[in-house]
């Protein structure tokens, strides 16, 4: 009589992967690890899928856990690769082959769990690897593997060069009222004059002097000295300076030229001339 002992259950069972089930005893998982492995197992391998979307809230139902203690362990179970994703953070999730398991996991310098959780006895099964520690990651996936890239092909983002600022005019002051003075204007008149442009917040530029010089030329030629152009311009308190105006100005000011008697030699006549002097001076005929 053989000794196979014949399953007798109308409710159905789960068919197991020897070899996982091997490694299952072999690995150092905690508990609340090893029981979503086990459901994600009974999800894929009980309904013969190799992938399925199991969400931690209906990974923590069938494992009785809240759904942050198992999206925890989901994360550690991929990091180890003991478990795979297709896709994103959403995709399907499918046992990874036992070749590929993190047997022992490196210890962090900072625990959060106890000595006991994970031994530092187990000795890994699988060869050694020849992946860099950054193969190992959360987003571990059968389809889509990640890549490593040289540190000569990561380009660090740079920073955005700020714009150039924009070079500030040059200061024109009364060095340079001086140094280009063609016409000998007075100092003191130029320092009233620009006391006048800032008052009237009017800017004194090199064009603006230019214009003025330009003007000043006219009234030259119109018998008008510069120092008495730009008095006119100081006493009408104009913020512009024109010849014209200067010239209009000056001639409405002058005095009026008298006006000469169209009768003439009356102080070359002798009126005594004919008449008989009296004994009181006086004159009659």
């Amino acid at each position: 009589m053989p000794n196979i002992v014949p399953i007798h259950n109308p409710r159905g069972f789960t068919r197991m992967d020897n070899n996982l089930m091997e490694s299952l005893s072999t690995v150092d998982l905690p508990a609340r690890e090893l029981r979503v492995v086990m459901a994600i197992a009974r999800q894929t391998i009980g309904f013969q899928l190799e992938t399925r979307r199991l969400t931690a809230d209906e990974l923590g139902r069938l494992t009785n856990m809240r759904r942050d203690v198992t999206s925890k362990a989901i994360s550690h179970l991929l990091e180890r690769k003991i478990i795979y994703r297709v896709g994103g953070s959403r995709g399907e999730i499918g046992i990874s082959p036992t070749r590929e398991w993190s047997f022992y996991e490196e210890k962090p310098s900072n625990l959060t769990e106890t000595k006991t959780s994970h031994s530092a006895q187990i000795v890994s099964l699988r060869p050694d690897a020849s992946e860099t520690k950054t193969a190992t990651s959360l987003l571990y996936t059968k389809k889509e593997p990640l890549l490593t890239l040289s540190s000569k092909e990561i380009n660090p983002p740079q920073p955005k060069p700020e714009p150039a600022k924009p070079d500030r005019k040059a200061p024109f002051g009364m060095a340079q009222l001086l140094a280009d003075n063609p016409h000998n204007v007075p100092e003191q008149l130029l320092a009233d004059w620009l006391t006048q442009r800032k008052a009237k917040r009017a800017a004194v530029t090199a064009t603006v002097w230019s214009t003025v010089n330009t003007e000043l030329a006219k009234c030259a030629e119109a018998g008008i000295t510069a120092e008495d152009a730009i008095t006119e311009a100081l006493n009408s308190g104009w913020q512009g300076f024109k010849a014209s105006w200067v010239i209009k100005r000056l001639a409405e000011s002058a005095p009026a030229p008298a006006t000469q008697s169209r009768h003439t030699g009356f102080a070359e006549r002798d009126y005594k001339s004919g008449l008989i002097e009296r004994e009181d001076g006086s004159y009659a005929f």
